[in-house]
């Protein structure tokens, strides 16, 4: 009889491999069809490739560059006509001498330089867009990598979990037959222990799968393709699982990763280097130089302001009574000039204020450097860790938890050990792989953070007219996602 379980249990118990291999194959959860397959590569570039919020950013850096263009024009000149002095007791025009037509117009000429500074500034805040759409590029690519990814944690589990089912089956199988076998050692308790664990597992298979659903539910308000016509609902293509975890995201981090050691970690100074070109430092450096101009406009109220008028007053000639003699028309040329005399305390104030608000913004600099600074550490400490625990749950606690595992059966198999320990050491084993996915998952999101904290932006990214799609990132890491991306 003891023979007979140690065949028929060894090979059940065994089949579960020992080490977990991080890349796992699909196929084992379930066939469906590769169009449906959604990989993370190809997750980013739709997500990035059907962001409404880039063609609004268009829109609104257009908006801007029309209004600079515009900012530069003279106000519109004043056209003015009358009839000056007109005689009241007949409305004569040729009674008085000084009756006349005039006609005229005047033309004011702004403060100084005021102009020329508000098209620069417009234009200034109009360059932030690109590099805002740099910065939303970086951002979808995080988010939607991170969400992707838990998708796929979701997805990884369940196959595995799926793969130790027949074992549990089998192994009630096994427990009734020894149960109602009248020369069998499993008990009442021992059977009721191995259907627990069945339903457990089923259960836990439920909740794997629908955290799966739920997280490519998340995902798809990023893959959303809106139609031609705005009118019309927006639709997006279903996926039913995502694809294999790609491995091309650790090579191109990792002569980054190499100069940042454990000693570099707190160094402010190194963390700063690698941030202060991150897109939305840029972005606030932008505004930044629109508010100084900002000052410089507020500045030029304490120029005159000035104006120039010109005028043609046409005359009637004399009565016939008075000799019908012809008379000379007027022409009047004049210039205006304000004296800000008695509103310098405005002045001031308007100057204050603007340069208060170039103090504002460069505080807000300050404070999203050091925001950065301290997610670019909280994602680079997580990352080591994360790489350590990876290394000793594979190297070690993976091998040692299946030894266990043979170990708890053996001793089962020869009426040493006890049929609970042998289900601990089962659940303990496929615990561990599962807990060895979710740690390479959570090295995964942190690389995906430090590659967002590593962003730079360069100026000529966003120069092609189909930008849109187009508008990239230089990363630090040289991600192959943005230099036209494929999927895995």
């Amino acid at each position: 009889m003891k023979v007979f379980q140690s065949v028929l249990l060894r090979p059940v118990f065994i089949a579960m491999p020992a080490v977990v291999i991080i890349s796992l194959s699909l196929a084992s959860i379930r066939d469906v069809n590769a169009s449906t397959v959604l990989s993370l590569d190809g997750a980013i570039r739709i997500a990035q490739s059907q962001d409404n919020w880039l063609a609004k950013s268009h829109l609104a850096q257009e908006q801007l560059s029309i209004l600079s263009e515009g900012a530069s024009a003279l106000p519109d000149p004043t056209l003015n006509i009358g009839m000056l002095n007109l005689p009241t007791d007949g409305f004569a025009l040729n009674q008085e001498p000084m009756t006349q037509l005039r006609i005229g117009a005047s033309q004011l000429f702004p403060r100084g330089n005021t102009l020329a500074l508000q098209q620069s500034q417009l234009q200034e805040t109009a360059d932030k867009q690109p590099i805002m759409r740099a910065e939303r590029l970086s951002n979808i690519e995080l988010q939607t990598t991170h969400l992707w990814l838990d998708a796929y944690f979701s997805q990884a589990s369940y196959a595995l979990v799926k793969d130790a089912e027949p074992l549990f089956d089998k192994l009630v199988e096994i427990v009734n037959a020894e149960y109602v076998s009248s020369v069998g050692k499993a008990s009442q308790q021992d059977l009721i222990r191995a259907e627990l664990e069945l339903v457990r597992l089923q259960d836990r298979l439920i909740t794997l799968s629908t955290q799966q659903q739920t997280a490519l539910a998340r995902l798809s308000q990023f893959l959303l393709t809106p139609r031609q016509s705005h009118s019309e609902v927006s639709e997006f293509e279903y996926f039913d699982s995502v694809g294999e975890l790609p491995n091309h995201q650790l090579k191109h981090i990792s002569t980054q990763l190499a100069q940042l050691n454990a000693s570099h970690f707190l160094d402010q100074q190194t963390l700063f280097s690698l941030i202060e070109n991150h897109p939305l430092v840029m972005v606030i450096e932008q505004q930044i130089n629109a508010d100084k101009i900002g000052v410089e406009i507020a500045e030029q109220n304490y120029k005159p302001q000035y104006g120039v008028s010109a005028s043609y007053a046409l005359r009637d000639n004399e009565p016939e009574a008075q000799g019908g003699d012809s008379r000379a028309n007027f022409l009047s040329i004049g210039m205006t000039m304000s004296l800000p005399l008695f509103s310098t305390k405005r002045q001031d104030s308007q100057v204050m204020n603007s340069i208060h608000q170039v103090e504002i913004t460069k505080t807000e600099r300050l404070l999203l450097l050091r925001e950065l600074m301290a997610g670019l550490q909280s994602s680079l400490q997580q990352y080591q860790g994360s790489s350590q625990r990876l290394n000793m749950y594979q190297e070690v606690i993976l091998p040692q938890m299946s030894q266990q595992s043979e170990a708890a059966l053996k001793a089962y198999t020869n009426d040493l050990g006890d049929f609970a320990e042998v289900v601990r050491a089962k659940i303990a084993e496929l615990d561990a792989k599962i807990t060895t996915f979710k740690i390479e998952v959570d090295r995964r999101k942190a690389l995906a953070e430090i590659q967002y904290f590593l962003a730079t932006y360069e100026s000529d990214t966003d120069s092609s007219s189909n930008a849109r799609t187009n508008s990239t990132l230089n990363l630090t890491s040289k991600s192959p996602r943005f230099q036209g991306m494929t999927n895995d």
